[in-house]
């Protein structure tokens, strides 16, 4: 359960009394250096960061529920030269990317209240080349690493961990095995 701060709080008291308050999606991927995306019109201040505005177009809608863990896809039309330099030239398969639903104050505008709606890990991006460059960027889901089969080894190392002080698998046959002494030729001549 997440505990909201007192300004996150007064924001939903006011949305459940029929003011409309707006919600924006904050997106880092941790890079070599942290591209920090906003889904809103304009650049926004959140944790002593600077969220850009330029990047993220579409952002697949996070649903919530039981069964499969869902993948999100990002797509960032209209990239500049040097963003379409870091996909090309950073290997970004791996990294961790988050998503964070932030309330807005409609008052002031700045960004009150942000919980963590989705966390996981970028795929390999695609690019379509054109007129103007698109990249699309897939995610697979955190908890997909827990409900993916492991390997399992036959090994003392293996057994250690699952038994410690076990040796029923402390074997190696070249050096454990006694020789093989086979008999002599005049052994069969009898």
């Amino acid at each position: 359960m997440r505990v909201l701060s007192a300004a996150g709080r007064a924001l939903i008291n006011r949305i459940k009394a029929g003011e409309q308050v707006g919600w924006v999606q904050l997106v880092q991927m941790d890079l070599t250096a942290p591209l920090r995306l906003v889904t809103a019109g304009r650049d926004m201040q959140w944790a002593g960061e600077t969220w850009h505005t330029a990047g993220v177009g579409v952002i697949d809608p996070i649903e919530d529920g039981t069964g499969e863990l869902q993948g999100l896809s990002f797509t960032m039309p209209g990239v500049d030269q040097t963003q379409l330099a870091l996909v090309l030239s950073e290997p970004v398969e791996g990294k961790p990317v988050r998503v964070w639903d932030a309330l807005v104050n409609p008052d002031n505008g700045q960004i009150e209240e942000a919980v963590l709606a989705w966390f996981g890990t970028l795929n390999v991006p695609s690019i379509a080349d054109g007129p103007e460059a698109v990249v699309t960027v897939t995610a697979e889901h955190y908890g997909v690493q827990a409900v993916r089969p492991k390997a399992r080894r036959y090994t003392n190392e293996w057994q250690q961990r699952l038994y410690p002080g076990d040796t029923s698998l402390n074997f190696d046959p070249a050096t454990d095995a006694a020789p093989l002494a086979w008999p002599k030729a005049s052994y069969f001549k009898r």
